[in-house]
């Protein structure tokens, strides 16, 4: 199974219900949905809006049956209406045109921590944060080999979270780090590993600070993320 997270920016002048749309219309279209996501291989979207001082995203962490090029590109050239209106929206939201992505450098998932104790879904977040100019290679060494140590894992379930993946995005603005958190409430989590005074977690934060612009600083809980897609949330409308 692969896991992806992505990261639309929101054009300036669109609104929080601009970027809500495709959300909305999946809502409202649920069979129509699941029939897009199964053809894709798709089995989890979750999508969460973002609010930034580099402005405002639409993060979305994926879990699919096949590897994110392949998903992506079903989705690209599918005729179904459903895909069509997804593709129009992406455009004239985020200004980023879905045939287009198949040729630029993919979604990078760079470590995945899961708790093999917990087979249940919990709640999840997802979120962005730009990182320092040429900081990607160093970042990809460091949460990939951070996310194995057994002390990473004893943090994370200290918090009563389950899963976390972290990914790197390259964009004509930069690269970007990305996150997906799940478990009883991920919010908390954040605020307690920044307020953690736990040596592993003191250590962890003084390593993101090497890599993550100031806007990004993880020692401060991140506020201004809305969940506004689950399809979870979906299939029980089918």
């Amino acid at each position: 199974m692969s896991r992806s997270l992505l990261a639309f920016p929101v054009l300036p002048g669109k609104t929080d219900d601009d970027a809500k749309l495709s959300a909305n219309e999946f809502r409202a279209r649920p069979r129509e949905y699941e029939a897009s996501r199964q053809r894709a291989g798709i089995t989890l979207e979750r999508a969460y809006l973002q609010k930034t001082p580099m402005g405002d995203f639409v993060v979305a962490y994926i879990e699919s049956s096949l590897e994110f090029a392949a998903s992506a590109r079903l989705m690209a050239e599918s005729d179904l209406a459903i895909d069509g209106f997804f593709a129009r929206t992406t455009k004239e939201v985020h200004g980023i045109d879905m045939t287009q992505v198949l040729q630029g450098p993919p979604p990078e998932t760079v470590a995945v921590w899961l708790d093999p104790h917990v087979i249940s879904r919990g709640r999840g977040l997802a979120f962005c944060a730009p990182l320092i100019p040429d900081a990607a290679a160093t970042a990809r060494t460091i949460l990939a080999q951070e996310s194995t140590w057994k002390e990473f894992g004893q943090s994370r379930r200290a918090k009563d979270q389950n899963v976390e993946v972290a990914g790197l995005l390259i964009t004509p603005q930069g690269p970007i780090g990305t996150f997906y958190l799940e478990g009883a409430d991920p919010v908390e989590a954040i605020r307690r590993f920044a307020l953690s005074t736990r040596p592993y977690d003191l250590r962890f934060r003084g390593l993101l600070k090497k890599i993550f612009l100031p806007v990004g600083d993880f020692s401060q809980a991140l506020a201004g993320i809305e969940e506004i897609f689950d399809s979870t949330q979906v299939a029980a409308l089918t």
